[in-house]
């Protein structure tokens, strides 16, 4: 699910070598070395910003509070991370990624520039590039400003593992913070118990989660009775109708999220999403397919279409990003495997029944799914709170 982001990021970022130690970092760039010695290219770019680092994050554990991040890989020589941030805050910045050598994006020339006279030749070379569709413009002309003709970008985007498995350390960060997103749609139910209104209890859940470190948080409302989720706006309306929200949390780099549904005034619905989500629950294990875990989620709906926020999907892999891939269509052909992250959601909206969406973060394990946060443990939890 994409959202807006906070305009300001806070949160712990510091690299956390007890979590993920440095040899960590050497498995997940051996792939970048096989492809350079493959392509003979003397290095990749790997790019990501405050809206999307998961390849960045993948790669270097470098997450930008706020604009780009830019690591510089090469096959020959040190690697580099440059930040859109000022010189001044360089100190801070060394503390969340391996590289060592990290310097200020505002001095381009200067720490673009001599990092590239020590890769490229006097003949033309190529570099793989990895999230180059996020850049923007500007930085974009200012890169090539600075290639000129000695160098050719190669897109290199399936480098990054698409339909991989996490290994036990990320699995373990990811639990970690699947915690705090239980606790925070909790709070953000609790406060809608207690009479505010969607977007005063969404910020209520925000504000748990950041008070436990959370990196991020997003979030959406519904102010029009279920049918859509939007944005924080501002409008902090009265409370009305029935709950139906959405809140996603990264910890420590990896992302987590649930439906909040309060469907009092829609009971039905709230029945045949729960019927739904555990259906597909106890299909999802190793080698299920999208096309199978799809129908059956959404057999419990009967002639009720799946709630349109959802796009027809009922799940998708998230670790690093939201959407890592592995959309579970009615058409699709992505496929579980073990030691996979996915977020399942099944819910609806009818004109007579209203509006209801649930959720689950699982890991696929040989055994089938394990549920690691639920919209049935947030309403749990705000129960016992």
């Amino acid at each position: 699910m994409r959202t807006v982001h906070p305009s300001i990021i806070i949160g712990s970022y510091v690299w956390d070598e007890a979590w993920l130690p440095r040899d960590e970092f050497q498995i997940r760039t051996a792939a970048l070395n096989r492809a350079m010695d493959e392509h003979g290219w003397k290095a990749v770019l790997i790019y990501g910003d405050a809206r999307d680092s998961a390849a960045l994050a993948y790669f270097s554990n470098f997450i930008p509070r706020v604009r780009w991040g830019m690591a510089l890989l090469p096959r020959q020589g040190e690697p580099r991370l440059l930040c859109s941030m000022s010189s001044r805050d360089m100190p801070g910045m060394r503390l969340m990624t391996w590289i060592p050598d990290v310097h200020s994006g505002w001095e381009w020339e200067r720490n673009f520039d001599s990092w590239l006279a020590g890769i490229a030749g006097a003949e033309t070379v190529e570099f793989g590039t990895i999230g180059f569709d996020l850049m923007q413009p500007t930085l974009a002309e200012q890169l090539a400003k600075s290639l000129g003709n000695r160098v050719r970008l190669v897109a290199a985007d399936t480098l990054l593992p698409a339909d991989r498995a996490l290994r036990p350390r990320e699995l373990s960060l990811l639990r970690e913070g699947t915690e705090i997103t239980n606790d925070a749609a909790a709070a953000l139910l609790d406060a809608w118990r207690a009479g505010e209104g969607a977007e005063a209890a969404a910020l209520e859940g925000e504000r748990h989660a950041r008070a436990k470190a959370a990196q991020d948080v997003r979030t959406l409302v519904s102010l029009d009775g279920g049918q859509s989720l939007a944005p924080f706006s501002g409008a902090f309306a009265a409370k009305t109708g029935a709950l139906l929200a959405y809140i996603a949390v990264q910890t420590m780099g990896f992302w987590s999220e649930i439906f909040v549904t309060d469907a009092a005034k829609a009971p039905a619905m709230l029945k045949r999403a729960e019927a739904g989500l555990a259906a597909l629950l106890a299909a999802a294990r190793p080698d299920a397919r999208a096309a199978a875990l799809h129908a059956a989620a959404v057999a419990p709906l009967g002639s009720r279409a799946l709630h349109p926020v959802l796009s027809g999907s009922v799940g998708r892999r998230i670790g690093l990003g939201l959407d890592e891939g592995g959309a579970l269509t009615k058409d699709g052909d992505a496929v579980l495997r073990a030691g996979q992250v996915y977020g399942f959601h099944v819910g609806g909206w009818d004109e007579a029944e209203g509006a209801a969406i649930v959720s689950a973060a699982a890991e696929i394990t040989a055994a089938g799914a394990r549920v690691l946060c639920s919209s049935a443990d947030a309403r749990q939890r705000g129960r016992q709170r």
